[in-house]
């Protein structure tokens, strides 16, 4: 089943991911949480009920994946790899 992402949180989202991958800003403005399955991937909180993914690679971030707090709570993580 798949969970339209709502307008605000699309907005958000987009303004992350200008931030982190073309302007290169910490992400450490964003709340930004490391996990600890997979230090390279970093938790972004879109809002209360939505979380976005990135991979750090050497060249800065890279948008993996947006999901629910409910699916994000629950997925394998471990298996987000470059």
């Amino acid at each position: 089943m798949t969970t339209s992402l709502p307008p605000s949180q699309a907005r958000r989202l987009a303004r992350v991911r200008h931030a982190l991958e073309i302007e290169r800003r910490p992400p450490g403005e964003f709340q930004v949480r490391r996990l600890q399955v997979n230090r390279e991937l970093v938790s972004v909180p879109l809002g209360r009920r939505w979380r976005a993914l990135f991979v750090q690679t050497e060249f800065g971030y890279k948008f993996r994946d947006c999901l629910t707090h409910e699916r994000y709570n629950k997925v394998n993580l471990a298996v987000y790899q470059l």
